[in-house]
């Protein structure tokens, strides 16, 4: 049995930090949390030492809403992640298409910031990419750049009707201006050549080490099933696990195709229970399915109560209330949990209206959530405890960045600002809260989220105005969120410090606690424990 001896540490576990200064580990659980003495005494002779230099010691951080695969596919692609200027951009997808012999040009993360509000054109692209279609999505994945060639291809032109979920961005005579939103994209994405099994593979290995040298311990793969250009991700992360590759507790969300109807219910249902128990066996436990209801308010897709500022479009709803409020309880009766995508106040109220029509007993049996929950209505904070519903918050995202600034307080008006990331309203309120990067969309760090989380400012941003200053949690909060509360969202080991726990451990390289809370964002992860092995890494 292996054991290991963390002193001169800081312990953080439900909410608090102990007077404790060191732990102990025999296999793979927490022994001891103490002195040094009872820590090396309950360890036993040739234990692994390690000295966390008064660093905070906590449960590991878990990510309930994260994206290996789509990071993956990103690596593989022509990637514009990070490109600052339209020139750059154009400039990595001249040299891509370059040394590419693939009969598509695919890749994404251009920023929407910098073009026009209608997105980028065909016309451009067919200048970078004139010999061949090509597909890029954009940093959000929820709009893609589509050049003429790929457009034809789809039989996409003037006279193509927008799809019930998504939107063609249009020139003035309506011919396809370029830019394709939500599920427009599929419309060009099932065209889309398979990927390599094995390279997506080998991707979702490298990040997943990415993650453990973060700190974090567990995640949810947050769509597994095919959708905006890239597959069902289940084989890939089967393969890494069936050969024993695959360090840290990943789980996974069985995707709802957007394409369901009521009629298509109990079917879903039924395979996607059946799913989960394979799953589960294999080591891949997946007893979530991932219902997405809206996009995002920078494309007027995300659902809002009230019109966008300037017009009267209230963006999309991709399933009815009616189907929603019959699939949501067929799930939970099957025992499946429901992780639901809602950006805008609608759509929040219209899972929690779904939630409401779950029997409270059977509630309580499953773990739901609503991730990202960027706008919501006053009267239904108060909601998400009453129905047992986890807030599963993006922290990155609450703060005034150029994307917000620009793009998205013009688009719901000052009049709904109180509206956004309400973290500590929901707080307040008693509601669980847990949390997650929604990676590669922003940073999987999940310093920098606590940073926002607690300071809604930019990270190293001081003299940032914060975005909604009230609606910040405490750093205490924060972390159990990350940490206890991500974890028992996804029924995961571990998320607690104490005899009898999992070993799932992140060492800080500094007690956050003990400097102002504008450095939280300096905090780094000096080492991370699983399942009591320290990660190499």
């Amino acid at each position: 049995m292996t054991a290991l001896v963390i002193v001169n540490a800081r312990i953080f576990s439900r909410g608090v930090v102990f007077p404790a200064s060191a732990i102990a580990v025999r296999g793979e659980r927490i022994a001891v949390v103490g002195t040094a003495t009872d820590a090396r005494d309950a360890a036993g002779h040739g234990a692994l030492e390690l000295d966390a230099r008064g660093g905070l010691v906590t449960p590991g951080f878990v990510d309930a809403h994260v994206h290996l695969g789509v990071g993956a596919m990103d690596a593989l692609r022509c990637d514009l992640a990070g490109a600052a200027t339209r020139e750059e951009i154009d400039s990595r997808v001249r040299s891509f298409a370059a040394g590419s012999e693939a009969p598509w040009i695919v890749g994404g993360g251009w920023d929407p910031t910098l073009f026009p509000a209608t997105g980028p054109t065909a016309a451009h692209l067919d200048d970078l990419v004139p010999d061949r279609p090509a597909l890029l999505l954009d940093a959000d994945h929820h709009g893609a750049w589509a050049n003429s060639k790929a457009l034809r291809a789809a039989g996409i032109d003037a006279g193509t009707s927008d799809p019930p979920d998504g939107r063609i961005e249009r020139d003035g005579d309506d011919s396809p201006s370029g830019t394709l939103r939500e599920g427009a994209m599929q419309m060009v994405a099932r065209l889309l050549p398979a990927p390599d099994l094995d390279q997506v593979a080998g991707g979702i290995l490298r990040l997943s080490r990415e993650l453990l040298r973060a700190g974090i311990t567990g995640w949810q793969e947050a769509a597994l099933g095919a959708y905006g250009g890239f597959p069902d991700f289940t084989a890939a992360y089967l393969r890494l696990l069936e050969h024993g590759r695959l360090r840290g507790r990943p789980t996974g969300a069985i995707w709802v195709p957007r394409d369901l109807d009521e009629g298509g219910i109990d079917a879903f249902v039924a395979e996607a229970a059946a799913r989960a128990v394979a799953n589960a066996r294999a080591g891949l436990p997946s007893s979530t399915a991932k219902l997405m209801l809206d996009g995002i308010v920078e494309s007027r897709t995300a659902h809002l109560l009230e019109p966008y500022a300037g017009g009267d479009a209230r963006g999309l709803s991709y399933f009815s209330p009616a189907l929603v409020q019959r699939l949501i309880p067929a799930l939970n009766t099957a025992g499946l949990s429901v992780h639901v995508h809602a950006i805008g106040d609608a759509a929040v109220r219209d899972a929690l209206d779904a939630f409401a029509r779950v029997p409270s007993d059977l509630r309580e049996r499953v773990r739901n959530h609503i991730a990202h929950i960027q706008l919501v209505h006053p009267d239904d904070v108060p909601r998400f405890r009453a129905l047992s519903v986890t807030a599963n918050a993006q922290p990155y995202w609450a703060c005034a960045t150029a994307l917000t600034r620009q793009a998205t307080l013009p688009l719901i008006g000052d009049e709904r600002l109180d509206r956004l990331y309400v973290f500590g309203s929901l707080d307040r309120a008693g509601a669980r809260l847990a949390m997650g990067s929604d990676w590669p969309v922003s940073t999987f760090d999940p310093w920098q989220g606590t940073h926002v989380a607690v300071t809604r400012q930019p990270p190293g941003a001081p003299d940032a105005a914060a975005l909604g200053a009230s609606e910040g949690i405490d750093l205490a909060t924060a972390i159990d969120a990350y940490t206890r509360g991500s974890a028992r969202l996804l029924g995961l080991p571990g998320g607690v410090i104490e005899p009898g726990a999992m070993a799932d451990l992140a060492i800080a390289d500094r007690d956050p606690f003990a400097a102002p809370t504008a450095a939280i964002h300096e905090t780094r992860n000096a080492a991370t424990i699983v399942a009591g092995e320290v990660a190499d890494v």
